[in-house]
């Protein structure tokens, strides 16, 4: 295995930096999803200029003015989520079901009349901004290649995280979790005999010094890697909104959003260690007494918080049958509690005496709460819409989204986590970009009680270079196709069906690597590996006007 004390070393990659949340994880979090009552989604979320619908508190609030009636309504969803990582083993579930509830809400109109203030619209609602939900896994093979030519094992990138640090254990050998959660993976590699404390001599100033070295671990080694992920969680918007209707000609509107938000990721790495050209031997070509046959790290880390934000919004119908809307979202001011735990399980096997040991530890639990809370805003939104209609039978619609990533700021991070708010807003400026997203809905009616649907979406990358970001799968671009259809079961009640297709482009990531601060040069990695998301969104509202 590879020299564990070496430079000044950076490490990342999908297994590591859990302890925190880095700022493609806040970036990802700030991505809307096309959700909402079952007739947005059906028209591809291109619902800027149209109005009379729950979603569009969460979209322009000015389409409240729109409605001349009581309306409650409920859309339950069911999502189903696949994955796929091309060029690996198949290994556990890739994928993941959830029924959840994608908007729930009511309009009252509460005032009409015959000035220039025609209505006034209040409404409530529950509105799902993001799904967290999914799950990707495989397993890949990295044979031992011969010679001094070692397959990289997390092993290595613990002995350098800890041996850079200068943490090592105490005169019983003793490694406790009394240093920052950064460290604590490699902790418990060391807890789990994935690596040792050994000592070698200076060859400046002859002095004995500690290090680590996997020698459980054989360098003729072949690895056979595990990786599990399970993604839970969503982001909930609760609305309190009003809409006012201007002489038939200008609507406005404006919304007070309170976010409801909860994540939980599971990462589970394993590696086994299995010998294809006879005995486990170190580098120096001696057989081992004692190997490891496998090593299992899991971690979890739970978010959990708020957030709030306002929308407001216009809309201007110049002819009878032309809209055009404009609306604008504050950024969200986010305030996240955030725990995180690992443990592993190891087994050893004893050469001499052909016996089996199996060792497991676990680390306490690290809760970043309130001075230590995570805060940040998320990049503001400015929508533009225009649609238009064919009398009864149909109607147009497209939309323009712009959202400024390289203006989102972090406000508060624990105390003694790196990177500190002013080197986030560093990375955010010269790293992010605002993204452009296009929505386009066409909606027919070929009897009066039924409309058929269609839509589309496409959001671009914001990342100004997405190969800059290697640590996990971060979606830079995402396209969408969206059908539906809706039946008037009767004069005070209508349902609506909407089924979205949506494709997640995203980023090329490593396992886990060090890299030369100096030169930029990998000392130990893996591959990078490319995993593709796929999700199927099902929903239907129930729409009651009176």
């Amino acid at each position: 295995m590879q020299a564990q004390q070496r430079g000044t070393l950076a490490f990342g990659g999908a297994v590591l930096n859990q302890d925190g949340v880095l700022a493609g994880e806040m970036a990802q979090m700030s991505q809307p999803q096309a959700l909402g009552t079952a007739r947005s989604m059906a028209l591809g979320g291109a619902f800027t200029s149209l109005g009379a619908d729950l979603a569009s508190m969460s979209i322009n609030p000015a389409g409240l003015g729109m409605y001349r009636r009581n309306e409650i309504a409920l859309t339950p969803m069911m999502t189903f989520q696949s994955s796929e990582t091309p060029g690996t083993m198949s290994y556990a579930k890739n994928g993941k079901n959830r029924f959840s509830m994608a908007n729930f809400g009511a309009a009252l109109n509460a005032y009409e009349g015959t000035g220039t203030l025609t209505s006034f619209t209040v409404g409530i609602g529950l509105n799902r901004i993001a799904d967290f939900n999914s799950r990707y896994s495989y397993k890949t093979d990295t044979p031992y290649a011969g010679g001094s030519v070692w397959a990289p094992t997390i092993a290595d990138i613990f002995g350098q995280q800890l041996g850079q640090a200068g943490i090592f254990p105490n005169g019983n050998d003793e490694l406790g979790y009394n240093v920052n959660p950064y460290y604590w993976p490699a902790v418990l590699g060391y807890n789990g005999f994935m690596i040792s404390r050994h000592f070698y001599t200076d060859p400046e100033t002859q002095e004995e010094k500690p290090t680590y070295v996997p020698d459980c671990i054989g360098s003729n080694a072949s690895i056979l890697h595990y990786m599990d992920v399970v993604n839970s969680g969503s982001i909930n918007e609760f609305t309190i909104s009003a809409g006012a209707n201007l002489n038939n000609i200008v609507y406005i509107g404006a919304t007070i959003g309170i976010q409801s938000v909860h994540k939980a990721t599971g990462v589970y790495y394993g590696e086994d260690y299995r010998y294809d050209h006879g005995q486990a031997i170190n580098s120096a070509g001696e057989e081992l007494e004692t190997q490891l046959d496998y090593a299992d790290l899991y971690q979890k880390s739970v978010l959990d918080g708020s957030g709030v934000n306002f929308k407001l919004g216009v809309t201007v119908r110049p002819i009878e049958s032309l809209r055009i809307g404009v609306a604008f979202h504050t950024p969200t001011y986010y305030s996240l509690e955030r725990s995180y735990y690992g443990d592993i399980t190891t087994q050893m096997y004893n050469n001499a005496t052909e016996k089996t040991e199996i060792n497991q530890d676990g680390t306490p639990y690290q809760d970043d709460m309130g001075s230590n809370s995570w805060c940040f805003t998320s990049p503001a939104r400015l929508l533009f819409g225009i649609s238009y209609t064919f009398g009864n039978f149909g109607l147009i619609t497209v939309d323009y989204e712009r959202d400024w990533y390289n203006g989102i700021r972090v406000k508060n991070t624990p105390d003694g986590f790196e990177p500190y708010p002013e080197e986030y807003k560093a990375e955010f400026k010269q790293a992010f970009q605002g993204t452009n997203t296009i929505r386009a809905g066409v909606e027919f009616k070929p009897l009066p009680t039924i409309a058929l649907r269609v839509g589309a979406g496409y959001t671009d990358s914001m990342f100004k270079n997405r190969e800059h970001y290697y640590d996990s799968p971060l979606t830079y671009e995402t396209r969408y196709i969206t059908a539906g259809v809706g039946f008037n079961l009767s004069r005070y009640v209508t349902l609506d069906l909407a089924y979205q297709n949506v494709t997640d482009k995203q980023t090329k990531y490593r396992l886990f690597y060090s890299i030369e601060n100096a030169t930029g040069d990998f000392f130990t990695t893996t591959g990078l590996f490319d995993t593709k998301s796929k999700r199927h969104n099902v929903a239907m509202s129930l729409i009651f006007r009176f």
